[in-house]
């Protein structure tokens, strides 16, 4: 099918709006499926993970395809719930246009007025469904009017026998409102020809009123995604970079042009086997043959070519631009890679997903279970970016960080259901440091004889504290006259640093601690590298005894992102959490509080804000520095080290 006859989009809103239910409203009225499904049977096309049907609510983003008025709709499923934001971020890039959809019965809520933003920010031509219409306790009018208020007064329904709705249009094109002004009235061609124009750069948002339970609007609202909608042809030119260069270019979309395409979703499901999802932006790629990956540089090829219903992989013999094409088993592409034929090597830009907000540890129910978690861990993070795992070096732990409570439940219960992996999940144990306050000194004499050779080593050590943004160690020989022989020096500092690495207090790594080897002796035939090894270490721990040592706790740097109305209940927490308030500013209609909060206090903080806020708060967190644990914190710290030692 030509491009100019291909629509991509895009079901954004709230959570529970009825988006899957519109899908499957838009298939059964195009002909593509002969029955509907029901989001409560668990019978929906894209809906079809066994979590997703359980829970009744979309969990990853399900693609349909339909065919309509000779018009080809490939449309891509989001979740609503936060906790998944990923897989709506990553659909973005793959559609020319949104249908945003409004629950007729709430209003614009707090997830519709989050994608909205997204939306804005990359100016995605859209059309507004207000859904649920039938409902007893639906009011229309008070949605749109909500609509306006919080999302564009550009927002209006589609009526052209209103003079008004006619008026507004004229206005988005000069020369189109001083023909109305002159004439009085304009042609239904030239009205729909300046809203096609006007919706496709983001000026205005048509508005339809409807019902996908009852299947009313929906026949309005596939006509208006034809003729309002850009094809994939009318999408603006996407910047790609040379690869092995700093320069750019412009990948504009054609038929006829060299192969590009760039792979926004992966779907790793045992069901289904591994499939790397595509948009073509320009060009052609056929069955049984390759293409190039310009982030990899490898040659990839292509055994088949499907366009998803849902679970149903659809074969196709060649894709062309504007086709989201899933592409089975390719070994080396991954999220976020660009495909070309490889004459021209360029790469598009990543997808810039959001930093995960929550954390746990991760502990296997039993030792089998140890030996498939790094396997199963590994597939669940290829397939959403917004799933980390980490080893955390200090603590030993295994770590799981996701958007929410729920995007790690789904995601442990998935290892679960899908690669019979059990496992606990547990709060991580924050990586605490231990430094000195001031200058300290000890000597210590390893003797040991145990008939023959003996073992001998005597080393005399001074301490001092380095400055908070200093280097973590400094070791410094001041022996004079051959008190140590030079060769047994790096002994001695081997010691240290091996001492260096438990602190004496609960055991973990120290900091900004500058270490001098003073004083010493030795013995012509029992000393030892080993001998001034263990002599270095005691003397150092004696020395850390005398040098006032304190823990210190990782402290992060926080912006928080919320409503105005949330300003004094948020700072009055972050305060309750020994969060320091270093600032504020405005963005639109929202506060970012910039704060320094203690790591310890963060693990939950993501719930705890969006309980807070309704929904409507976000943050982000970055390591800042280490400082000083309050006497409560060590003691209660240094108390669990020592009980974990008599267990």
């Amino acid at each position: 099918m030509e491009a100019k006859f291909k629509r991509d989009i895009v079901f954004v809103g709230h959570a529970h709006c009825g988006k899957t239910s519109l899908a499957e409203s838009m298939l059964f009225a195009a002909g593509a499926t002969v029955r509907k499904g029901d989001v409560q049977k668990g019978s929906t096309v894209t809906d079809f993970n066994e979590d997703e049907i359980e829970r009744q609510n979309s969990i990853n983003s399900g693609l349909i395809k339909l065919i309509y008025n000779k018009h080809q709709i490939q449309g891509i499923d989001t979740p609503g719930y936060s906790d998944f934001v990923g897989e709506t971020i990553a659909a973005l890039r793959a559609v020319d246009g949104a249908i945003v959809v409004v629950d007729g019965s709430h209003g614009v809520e707090v997830g519709t007025e989050d994608v909205w933003q997204r939306l804005e920010a990359l100016n995605l031509p859209r059309l507004i469904f207000i859904n649920k219409t039938d409902k007893e306790d639906a009011k229309v009018e008070e949605t749109i009017a909500s609509i306006k208020e919080q999302l564009s007064p550009k927002a209006c329904v589609v009526d052209m026998n209103d003079p008004k709705f006619i008026e507004a249009v004229a206005e988005t094109d000069d020369q189109l409102i001083e023909k109305y002004f002159e004439a009085g009235t304009l042609s239904e061609k030239e009205v729909k020809d300046a809203l096609h124009k006007a919706v496709s750069n983001g000026i205005f948002f048509p508005i339809v009123k409807g019902s996908a339970l009852k299947d009313e609007g929906i026949k309005e609202l596939l006509d208006e995604i034809i003729v309002f909608l850009p094809s994939p042809l009318e999408a603006p030119a996407t910047q790609a970079k040379i690869s092995n260069s700093e320069e750019m270019k412009e990948i504009i979309p054609s038929e006829d042009g060299p192969l590009a395409a760039f792979v926004f979703k992966a779907i790793a499901d045992p069901h289904i086997g591994q499939l790397s999802i595509a948009r073509v932006i320009s060009g052609k790629l056929k069955a049984n043959s390759s293409f190039f990956n310009s982030n990899t540089s490898n040659k990839e090829t292509v055994s088949t070519i499907s366009m998803l219903q849902g679970r149903e992989q659809v074969h196709i013999p060649e894709a062309g631009c504007g086709d989201i094409i899933a592409i089975p088993k390719l070994k080396k592409t991954h999220v976020n890679n660009t495909i070309c034929d490889g004459k021209e090597h360029f790469i598009f830009s990543p997808i810039i997903f959001p930093e995960p907000s929550i954390s746990s540890s991760v502990k296997p129910k039993t030792r089998v279970d140890e030996e498939k978690i790094a396997v199963s861990l590994h597939r669940l993070c290829e397939e959403d970016p917004t799933f980390q795992i980490h080893r955390d070096n200090d603590t030993n732990e295994l770590i799981v960080a996701g958007m929410g409570d729920l995007h790690l439940k789904i995601m442990i219960d998935r290892m679960k259901s899908r690669y019979h992996v059990d496992v606990d999940l547990g709060t991580p144990r924050v990586s605490y440091r231990e430094t000195i306050t001031r200058k300290g000194a000890a000597r210590h004499k390893y003797k040991k004889q145990s008939g023959g050779r003996g073992q001998y080593g005597d080393v005399g050590l001074e301490i001092e504290p380095l400055p908070h943004d200093g280097p973590d160690f400094e070791f410094v020989d001041k022996i004079f006259g051959g008190a140590i022989p030079k060769n047994f020096i790096p002994s001695v500092e081997k010691g240290v640093r091996k001492a260096f690495k438990e602190g004496i207090l609960a055991g973990y790594p120290m900091m900004n601690v500058r270490v001098k080897v003073v004083d010493g002796s030795y013995h012509d035939v029992d000393s030892s590298d080993m001998a001034f090894q263990l002599a270095g270490a005691m003397a150092f721990r004696d020395a850390i005894k005398t040098a006032s040592p304190v823990l210190l706790e990782p402290i992060m740097d926080v912006s928080i992102v919320i409503p105005d109305e949330f300003v004094g209940q948020v700072t009055k927490d972050v305060s309750s959490r020994r969060g320091k308030i270093m600032g504020s500013e405005t963005r639109g209609k929202k506060q970012i509080i910039k704060a320094h909060m203690p790591l310890a206090e963060m693990f939950k903080y993501a719930t705890d804000l969006r309980s807070a806020t309704a929904g409507r708060g976000s943050f982000t967190m970055r390591f800042f520095h280490y400082e000083k644990a309050p006497d409560k914190v060590s003691q209660q710290v240094i108390a669990e080290k020592q009980q974990a030692k008599k267990e």
